[in-house]
């Protein structure tokens, strides 16, 4: 969750004052925060996106807006999947002892992990699993568990990142509040 700040132009907020009160206030101000948590998600998603070396579409899926904003909670939450993604989306390759994977910008190696089944040297064999990562549990053989990365909502969370949300957010809110509140005085004074 981000906390929002906003520096108002008090001259054209009072102009805006002035002619509109509650509800249709309070209606203006819910739309602006939408708009801002729309805008701020988009954001969100492209700084993930290049700090968890994944591609923005999966980010995606990964942000959303809950609650939104209605008239009389003015606040929406942009939150982040804590869910940890699939090893195999950070673009695994499998190398002789392991897997290799671009999470944070920088090449890992995962030890005694897998991609396809057989012996390195050999025909390796597709395993049927998709093309995910799996690591063995412990015995020779079985079990095996599928390999993790980093989960998004902790990509969100890291300074840096968090940080230039943030500003971006409250740059956006100011612009969008002056625009509905003059979208909503027009209305009222019936300037259309």
């Amino acid at each position: 969750m981000f906390d929002i700040k906003a520096q108002w132009r008090t001259k054209d907020l009072r102009r805006y004052l002035d002619h509109l009160k509650a509800p249709r206030l309070n209606q203006a101000l819910s739309k602006a925060t939408n708009d801002t948590a729309r805008q701020v998600e988009k954001v969100a998603e492209r700084i993930v996106a290049s700090r968890l070396s994944l591609e923005a579409k999966r980010v995606r899926k990964g942000i959303y807006i809950r609650p939104a904003s209605t008239p009389k909670t003015l606040t929406a939450t942009i939150r982040g999947s804590t869910s940890e993604v699939p090893l195999k989306v950070f673009r695994a390759k499998e190398v002789p002892g392991g897997t290799v994977a671009t999470i944070w910008g920088a090449k890992q190696f995962h030890p005694d992990a897998f991609i396809k089944g057989g012996i390195f040297g050999k025909k390796r064999v597709d395993i049927g699993m998709g093309g995910h990562v799996f690591v063995r549990k412990g015995a020779p053989r079985l079990p095996i568990k599928k390999a993790k990365g980093a989960s998004i909502g902790e990509a969100m969370n890291e300074g840096a990142v968090s940080v230039a949300i943030e500003r971006n957010a409250d740059k956006m809110l100011a612009a969008n509040v002056l625009r509905q509140l003059d979208r909503y005085t027009r209305k009222a004074r019936g300037a259309f």
